[in-house]
């Protein structure tokens, strides 16, 4: 298990004792054939078998290169809370696998996914991820916090259950008794929509049953930095605006006097979620905001800044660069871990004046999710 699993595990003990069962009236295990007639295939590859002793169905993204692509829906399923079961085995062209649940045409959905390219490598942290696609976008490169490992088997049967709970999710893979993934936040924010499948892989046994959450409790779970006052969460920012790819901001380009400004503020982990305001990129463009923060310090000193982002970041401090930086995803200069939006992409130190200092970033976006968080040393003896 990784740190941050355990420390959600911690959290599920408390959950527990709020944990209020569905009635059993509502609990009908709902069996998905692998048939035609139960389907929406939309002509991705998709064929009907049997494999490894099991009627199953096998679909195959054609080298698709992200998830939301190649869609399978099952038929009149509508699906809120409850538990869905599935048997999940691997091909040798599996790159990854994923589940969408209540989702909303191609737009929105809650999302996990397997890798298939870390199977009997159990204690890999990037295994297993849920990630919203939300107004387009799919938000795996911010929800860092949202993976985890898994012991997944390259040959043979896995199988997974997710347990969804308004904004919970609990995911099992394989051992039924100890869930590899807790989600006390998901981002999506709609509460049912469709059930489907993409990816390369054969599936079978698919299992819904309806207001069956064993191990949550209602709402939304418990934030685990909401105790950490060193983040700063309360930003504003600027349209988009577009930048060409190969050209660089300049301080020219920060916005001017009477520039109009939208208050947005960090959610879970102390991110700031821009894609939830702006939506998806078009495929080819490149996209600049403008953010700002103002820090009061009681007197003149230096702290450290914890800062990760995605895509591309120019940080000022009163009106003078202080950093640039490009976390790229599958790039040399890509930034741990594996070019996710993170606290632990990279920490400079602010000089700051005594009073007010204005903190600007410039943050681009052309690949994926959009965001950033920033989380200071120490707050002691500074307004933020």
């Amino acid at each position: 298990m990784t740190t941050t699993t355990t420390n959600y595990l911690g959290l599920l003990t408390f959950l527990a004792f709020l944990l209020i069962p569905a009635p059993a009236s509502a609990q009908t295990k709902r069996s998905i054939p692998m048939e035609p007639s139960a389907w929406e295939l939309n002509d991705v590859g998709a064929e009907f078998t049997t494999y490894l002793g099991a009627k199953a169905l096998h679909i195959d993204d054609k080298g698709g290169d992200a998830t939301g692509q190649n869609i399978i829906t099952v038929k009149d399923l509508i699906f809120a809370n409850g538990t869905i079961e599935y048997d999940l085995a691997f091909t040798p062209g599996t790159r990854f696998t994923a589940v969408h649940f209540r989702r909303k045409e191609q737009m929105n959905s809650e999302h996990f996914y397997v890798r298939g390219i870390w199977a009997n490598d159990p204690n890999v942290n990037t295994a297993i991820q849920y990630a919203a696609i939300l107004k387009g976008v799919n938000l795996w490169d911010v929800s860092a916090a949202y993976q985890s490992n898994a012991n997944l088997k390259a040959e043979g049967w896995n199988h997974i259950k997710l347990v969804v709970r308004d904004k919970q999710l609990l995911a099992y893979v394989n051992d039924m008794n100890t869930p590899a993934l807790y989600v006390p936040q998901m981002d999506g924010d709609w509460a049912s929509g469709a059930l489907s499948f993409d990816g390369t892989c054969y599936l079978a046994n698919l299992m819904v049953t309806p207001d069956a959450t064993p191990g949550l409790a209602p709402g939304k779970g418990f934030d685990p930095l909401h105790n950490d006052a060193r983040y700063l969460r309360n930003w504003q920012v600027t349209a988009p605006q577009a930048l060409p790819f190969g050209r660089e901001p300049l301080p020219a380009d920060m916005p001017k006097d009477g520039a109009s400004w939208a208050f947005v503020q960090a959610e879970h982990h102390g991110q700031v979620n821009l894609s939830r305001s702006f939506g998806q990129t078009a495929k080819g463009d490149r996209r600049i905001v403008w953010l700002k923060t103002t820090i009061v310090a009681a007197k003149a000193l230096t702290r450290r800044l914890d800062f990760g982002f995605s895509d591309e970041a120019y940080v000022y401090l009163n009106g003078k660069p202080l950093y640039s930086g490009k976390n790229l995803f599958n790039t040399p200069g890509m930034m741990a871990p594996r070019g996710r939006m993170s606290i632990e992409n990279v920490s400079f130190d602010l000089p700051l004046k005594e009073g007010s200092n204005e903190v600007m970033i410039g943050l681009t976006n052309f690949f994926f999710g959009w965001g950033l968080v920033a989380r200071l040393e120490d707050g002691q003896g500074l307004k933020y």
